[in-house]
């Protein structure tokens, strides 16, 4: 049987004890004391009175009473006597006190071995929903209008991937060949019907509203300020009692995106309230058009040395140089900060007011040159360039971002009459690899759920390679990974040494499409997917927030704690949704360097003053003392004859070495406390603090080796009764 009790911690509850132990260890004391007095015979053995006397000056009795045994005393005497007072004190409120600092602390890790690792099955709807890995197959084609060899082959009509290509990119765990679709369907494909999985892109579950990186199936998920995923099939070692912590390395996808400010705002009010239609709202030029550059931008092409702002400010000028256009050939002196555009939704069918979502360069209708055209020049490569390391998947768009109200009110609340503003942006993305060390930690049983996850990147150059084609980017999709350092110089790849790859373009970054049988290719449909369409369709989950008030809080709050880089944001948490839910690792640690970790406790010093000062006290006492009997200062016969010799019993039948200090040469007689303040020479003092002022200042001797054999069994001294003394008319005085 067990009781439970709420709100209390174990040190708490520790406390509650040690004081209620400490009152009934006082209180039970005084209270047998008390007994042992009201019950003891008038007439007792002189050994009885012994065992009576003990019992009643080692209680508290002396203290609480203030009797002689508790003033008046030597200085060395009262210094022990008060010491061991505070000490008891000191005791007690330590045993009470001391237990209160006391928390569990954080798990200790021991040292690292390897172990045995366990597949750690997740049971979420998003690896219910995934297809099963058995039957998954790598696979390839290329050429876009008609099948043309891939690298390594000399014929077009086949799937088959060269196996030197394998072997390169199967050097390390952090290439192609450990990417898979999540979901996936047997397509064909070709004049002889090819048979080659096709990826099935789709949203299985959202994880856009979490925040923090967590675990799922086959993958890390980060979703806070720097998002992105890493591939790994989980693993980890048997349930331990205490759990443990292991690292992994991996490869790790990240979206890196940069914005610009168009200073083009959309405007509108909500003259019917949330949920009727905007029919009419205003393009307000808020230095966009008035302050454009009259200098054409530059765009370095550096290869990996990439600088996106380039990109998006490129994509900027030309979106709203051609928007200028659209508005009946504006110029800059013909618009001023301020001025509105009037437009509507069926002439200007790009904008959905109160919709964040993303547009073309060219989002006026009416623009003459292709949105195509103005993508490849923000983007700085077209279809038929070459697909290489020095052409990286730069996507470009017109963000429109989330309403929030320019009139000061709660975004929250769509009030009738309320005026709203979405800014325009124009961004530029790209997919970064990596190699990170992600390290785990697991307390309780072996679950997705429980495991602890953070990153930090690898910090030294790693050897990436990229296919060396003279194909268009439209005609492939080409590897690219970390390989081994035997590859270095390998004629048939580009390799770099670098912390970092950025994702060079393939044909999915220009057909947005997935390309059969090639994962690795579901980074760039991701950003198709962000730079095409936000809202919801038949199999994808609806990013716009349109439908969904919470994401929609979300992207306001982003925007609201940082305007100038919130679109970026929340871009690369859309493309980090958008890349988790389709892709997934086939890397499987089966063996890990684990360190198990052990329970331990933590402590608030501050709790722990009073034992310190009782230690303070203890330390020189116990150590003194200890080096007295160490040394022969103090012996235990020494104590053993003090104890004796100062038992009442003996004092009172005379077998005590105690005396009283002759002062006369006439032998020692026992002083009679007289009152002073009586007439009568016969009355004693009845005040204890007056006995121990007067009489109790006698001093008394203790010479255990002053005593002969025969008087160690019998009288020291004859007493002299008080009636010899002083007569038989001895009377208590008054006390005073």
């Amino acid at each position: 049987m067990a009781i439970t009790i709420a709100h209390l911690t174990v040190a708490q509850a520790a406390t509650i004890l040690n004081a209620i132990i400490s009152f009934i260890q006082y209180t039970l004391g005084l209270a047998l004391v008390a007994l042992l007095a009201k019950f003891i015979s008038d007439v007792n053995s002189a050994v009885t009175w012994s065992v009576i006397t003990r019992e009643l000056h080692t209680s508290l009795w002396p203290t609480i009473l203030r009797t002689d045994t508790s003033h008046g005393a030597a200085p060395r005497v009262t210094f022990f006597s008060k010491l061991g007072m505070l000490s008891s004190l000191l005791v007690t409120v330590a045993g009470i006190v001391t237990p209160l600092g006391l928390k569990q602390g954080p798990p200790i890790a021991s040292h690292y071995q390897p172990m045995d690792a366990v597949y750690i099955k997740d049971t979420s709807p998003l690896a219910s929903a995934t297809s099963p890995r058995s039957n998954y197959t790598y696979a390839r084609t290329c050429g876009y209008f008609n099948l043309i060899p891939c690298p390594g082959n000399t014929e077009a009509e086949t799937t088959e991937i060269n196996p030197s290509i394998i072997e390169q990119f199967n050097s390390t765990p952090y290439g192609p060949f450990n990417i898979q679709f999540r979901r996936y369907f047997k397509s064909s494909i070709g004049h002889n019907n090819l048979s080659i999985l096709g990826g099935q892109y789709s949203t299985l579950e959202s994880f856009i509203l979490r925040d923090g990186i967590f675990a799922v199936d086959g993958a890390i998920v980060d979703l806070t300020e720097t998002p992105g995923i890493g591939l790994s099939n989980h693993t980890a070692p048997p349930s331990l009692k205490d759990g443990a912590t292991w690292s992994q390395e991996m490869l790790w996808l990240e979206p890196v995106t940069t914005c610009v400010d168009t200073n083009l705002t959309i405007d509108y009010v909500l003259e019917d309230g949330p949920n009727a239609s905007i029919d009419t709202f205003n393009l307000t030029d808020r230095g966009g058009f008035v302050g454009l550059t009259t200098q054409y931008p530059s765009l370095d092409r550096d290869g990996q040395n990439i600088n996106l702002y380039q990109h998006a400010y490129k994509g900027a000028v030309i979106s709203n140089a051609y928007s200028m256009i659209a508005l009946n050939n504006l110029t800059r002196s013909q618009s001023s900060v301020g001025q509105a555009f009037p437009l509507d939704t069926m002439r200007d069918a790009s904008f959905i007011p109160g919709v964040m979502k993303t547009l073309n360069l060219g989002y006026l209708s009416n623009v003459s040159m292709e949105s195509g055209s103005q993508s490849t020049v923000c983007r700085g490569y077209g279809s038929l360039d070459t697909a290489n390391i020095t052409n990286v998947g730069v996507h470009c768009g017109a963000f429109l971002g989330p309403p929030y109200r320019s009139d000061g009110g709660d975004d929250r609340i769509q009030d009738i009459g309320s005026k709203w503003r979405q800014n325009l942006h124009v961004c530029a993305s790209v997919t970064k690899a990596s190699i990170q060390r992600v390290d785990y930690s697991l307390n309780g049983t072996t679950e997705l759920s429980n495991l602890h996850v953070t990153r930090s990147p690898l910090d030294q150059p790693v050897l990436w390679a990229v296919e060396k084609t003279d194909m268009n980017i439209t005609d492939i999709a080409i590897y690219w990974g970390r390989v081994a350092d035997s590859y270095e110089s390998d004629p048939s790849l580009t390799t770099v040494r670098a912390t970092e790859l950025y994702v060079p373009a393939s044909v999915s970054d220009i057909a947005n499409i997935l390309t059969d049988g090639q994962a690795e290719t579901v980074p760039a449909m991701a950003w198709s997917h962000v730079y095409g369409e936000l809202m919801a369709t038949d199999s994808l989950l609806d990013y716009s927030g349109s439908t969904n008030a919470a994401l929609l809080n979300k992207y306001q709050t982003i925007i609201s704690a940082d305007p100038a880089q919130g679109i970026a944001r929340i871009n690369n948490l859309i493309w980090t949704d958008a890349v988790v839910n389709n892709l997934l690792s086939s890397d499987t640690s089966t063996v890990l360097t684990v360190a198990e970790y052990h329970p331990s406790i933590s402590y608030d010093l501050k709790y722990g003053i009073p034992l310190a000062l009782l230690v303070l006290i203890w330390l020189p006492s116990f150590t003194t003392a200890l080096m007295a009997l160490i040394f022969g200062m103090l012996k235990i016969s020494y104590l053993k004859n003090l104890l004796n010799h100062t038992s009442v019993g003996k004092i009172v039948t005379g077998h005590s070495a105690l005396a009283v200090e002759s002062t006369n040469g006439s032998g020692p007689t026992f002083p009679i406390p007289l009152d002073p303040n009586s007439a009568s020479t016969t009355t004693l003092i009845a005040n204890e603090k007056d006995w121990a002022d007067t009489a109790g200042q006698t001093l008394i001797s203790y010479r255990p080796h002053a005593m002969g054999p025969s008087e160690e069994h019998g009288l020291l001294y004859p007493q002299t009764p008080l009636s010899a003394q002083y007569g038989s008319e001895i009377k208590v005085g008054t006390p005073h």
